[in-house]
């Protein structure tokens, strides 16, 4: 790929989630194309630990070509009674992904989930509602609409939510597990593989921080994202093999405790 390939392209094809030729949320989900083999999937929350109300700010660089800026990205968090609303937003000039999963407060299990991507010749939105043991998906671009359903296996979780999810993992190393993610972009599902490695130093413009490593495999695709070692874990950084995501800024309450640096 080309050092300067717009980041439309990079965050769709290095995103764990790939799809659209658009500005793809550059989040979860490796979507190889290699067959995929029987693998026992289970629940993997173990705690939330976020507050009600949180915003967190990245930015996007590449890996490569002096780490050049390719983007910037909010994070967000937003109690609704018994659920979350767990929002992405990243950037590059006019261009825009944007997605919002509402799940429930306990599981993270998906209710819905709302994605707008805004390119340089077009607009998508994309649409799920989550019905038991289907997702029902509408799909408009510029005036056209389909629609169809997706039946869906045990233990998912929506792709929206995979950074969040990942920071409500079972913090010790070793530990391992494997869940299904609905990427409703492409209206199918993949086993996704997350396994907690350990604690590490990590340095972003936020400060430095002890993080934990959580590698996440799929399809043949690796991704690592790092989460700080504190009581309410945000995102420190996350590189998708291409593009880097890196904390600028923290919570307020967060900042407030001192943490960058701990």
């Amino acid at each position: 790929m080309s050092a300067r390939a717009p980041l439309s392209a990079l965050l769709t094809q290095t995103a764990l989630l790939g799809g659209l030729a658009l500005v793809a949320a550059a989040l979860v989900v490796l979507a190889g194309a290699c067959a995929e083999e029987e693998v026992a999937t289970q629940d993997v929350v173990s705690v939330i630990p976020w507050p009600d109300t949180e915003t967190t700010h990245y930015v996007l660089r590449e890996r490569e070509n002096g780490g050049e800026e390719r983007g910037r990205g909010t994070i967000g968090v937003q109690r609704d009674g018994d659920d979350y609303r767990l929002a992405l937003r990243f950037e590059e000039g006019t261009n825009s992904d944007e997605s919002s999963v509402l799940v429930d407060a306990e599981t993270l299990k998906p209710l819905s989930v709302r994605r707008e991507i805004v390119g340089p010749d077009e607009t998508t939105v994309l649409e799920g509602t989550y019905e038991d043991d289907l997702v029902r998906i509408t799909a408009r671009t510029d005036g056209r609409e389909r629609s169809n359903p997706l039946g869906l296996k045990e233990h998912y979780y929506d792709n929206e939510s995979s950074l969040f999810l990942w920071r409500t993992l079972r913090f010790e190393e070793g530990y391992n597990a494997s869940y299904h993610t609905v990427m409703v972009n492409r209206r199918r599902q993949q086993v996704v593989r997350v396994e907690v490695v350990g604690r590490e130093s990590v340095t972003v413009p936020a400060g430095t921080f002890q993080a934990w490593r959580v590698e996440v495999r799929s399809g043949g695709v690796e991704q690592v994202a790092w989460y700080a070692d504190t009581a309410t874990r945000p995102l420190v950084q996350y590189d998708n093999s291409e593009l880097r995501f890196l904390l600028t800024e923290l919570p307020g309450d967060e900042a407030a405790r001192g943490r960058p640096g701990d």
